[in-house]
């Protein structure tokens, strides 16, 4: 029976330098040998961030009409790898969108700065960003900022921030080392690379404050990058903790449990990164916005205060509606 695959969201990465949406399709086309063309539209496409891959490539953001059968089982598999005649090596399509996706091209002359989008605890680096409902066809971070925002290259990051049956052993600070890693590897410590701003959500945002934190007192490749930063918004971070209990049922015993403990309202771990961070905040004079929810949430509660060289916000909705 036929799936229909129009709400799920996959990148496709690997695509050729000189690739337009129309070879990307005939491309998946030829790998897929169940799907039309017609069955398969390309979101977005967009040069790869890393400036040192020869041959050059281009990312893409692409949903299928009818699912391949390739890609319905097993379940639980989020990458394929592609072969397709012609192609010096394969196209690599996945649906966990870790690491850096890039959504947009923006020329030379106009391009003034990078905005990166971290998602929070237990979510989507993709869909975290979709509004909810039936409809998954919009997403703000590739639809409307660059459209609202044309000298801006929107970009996501996606991380392992999975709770329930998860093999992570990863700590925050692994997950802030890790951003920094594929921040240099993408060449923002570089000269000539554009400044950059950030939109991080619930736990996203304690991220970037380590990473932030580790980079001030780190090598001079960190501090270029730290100079490079213009501005950001932290939407429900939870800067003093959330209640965890509930969390805690779900990681009991497993290598992640950690993260939960460090989250909780009683986290020293969160006071010293709070205290670092809001020094970092008031020596560079960084330019953040803090944005709070106003209403209960079905998910933890958060505690936040807002960092004295910043703005605070409320909006009118619960944590998950960010």
């Amino acid at each position: 029976m036929a799936t229909s695959a129009k709400q799920k969201t996959f990148r496709l990465r690997c695509c050729p330098a000189d690739a337009d949406t129309d070879r990307c399709v005939e491309l998946l086309s030829t790998a897929f040998a169940d799907i039309e063309p017609e069955g398969i539209r390309i979101r977005s496409l967009a040069a790869n961030l890393d400036p040192w891959e020869r041959p050059p490539t281009k990312v893409a953001t692409l949903t299928f009409r009818i699912t391949p059968i390739l890609l319905r089982e097993p379940p639980g598999r989020s990458e394929w790898i592609l072969p397709v005649a012609g192609l010096k090596g394969p196209l690599i399509l996945d649906s966990h969108f870790l690491g850096l996706t890039p959504l947009n091209d923006v020329q030379d002359e106009t391009h003034e700065f990078d905005c990166i989008a971290i998602s929070g605890l237990a979510s989507h680096p993709f869909g975290s960003w979709q509004p909810k409902g039936e409809d998954k066809s919009f997403m703000w971070v590739r639809e409307a900022l660059p459209r609202s925002m044309s000298m801006c290259r929107a970009i996501l990051y996606g991380y392992d921030t999975t709770l329930l049956n998860s093999n992570s052993f990863q700590t925050i600070v692994d997950l802030g080392s890790s951003l920094i890693n594929h921040i240099k590897a993408n060449g923002w410590h570089l000269a000539g690379s554009k400044p950059l701003v950030f939109l991080a959500h619930s736990l996203g945002g304690i991220v970037l404050k380590e990473a932030f934190s580790m980079m001030a007192n780190g090598d001079d490749q960190g501090q270029l990058i730290l100079n490079r930063f213009l501005g950001g918004i932290f939407f429900g971070v939870p800067s003093y903790g959330m209640k965890t209990s509930h969390l805690h049922a779900m990681v009991r015993g497993q290598l992640n449990e950690q993260v939960v403990k460090d989250l909780s309202t009683s986290s020293g771990y969160l006071r010293n990164l709070d205290d670092h961070f809001s020094g970092l905040v008031l020596t560079r004079q960084m330019r953040l916005c803090w944005a709070y929810e106003t209403k209960a949430s079905p998910t933890p509660e958060v505690s936040m205060q807002p960092h004295l060289s910043s703005r605070a916000g409320c909006i009118g909705g619960t944590h998950r509606s960010f």
